[in-house]
């Protein structure tokens, strides 16, 4: 897979922290086949978002995500337009180096839309 970069430009379903830091920008920098679907895209964050959960005393600093198309018969890529994404944080970044998805070192968080946009000078 050649790295693209992404907006997320909305949250339609997701805690509200995540929101209020719109636009998220990312650059896929790989796909990881997991158990259930083959297209799993991890992103790396051009800011650090931060997780907050103050039932379950999280307060961590996320920098990579994992997402995969919400609907079947679509695919997460460099021409994508508003399309319907779920997001997951990544809580582990050994991640980077897995060949496979583990969902162990992800939380699903989110169902946002999403656009593959152009270079912004951050990433090569």
């Amino acid at each position: 897979m050649k790295p693209f970069n992404i907006e997320i430009t909305s949250i339609e379903k997701g805690p509200e922290e995540l929101e209020l830091q719109l636009p998220i920008k990312a650059k896929a920098i790989k796909e990881l086949p997991g158990k259930d679907r083959p297209d799993y895209i991890l992103a790396s964050l051009e800011s650090s978002i931060l997780w907050v959960n103050k039932e379950k005393g999280i307060n961590k600093e996320i920098d990579f995500v994992v997402l995969c198309a919400k609907f079947k018969g679509q695919s997460i890529n460099s021409d994508m337009k508003g399309m319907t994404v779920a997001v997951a944080y990544v809580i582990d970044n050994s991640i980077e180096q897995d060949v496979m998805l583990n969902f162990r070192k992800c939380k699903y968080v989110a169902v946002a839309k999403a656009t593959a946009t152009s270079k912004w000078n951050i990433f090569n």
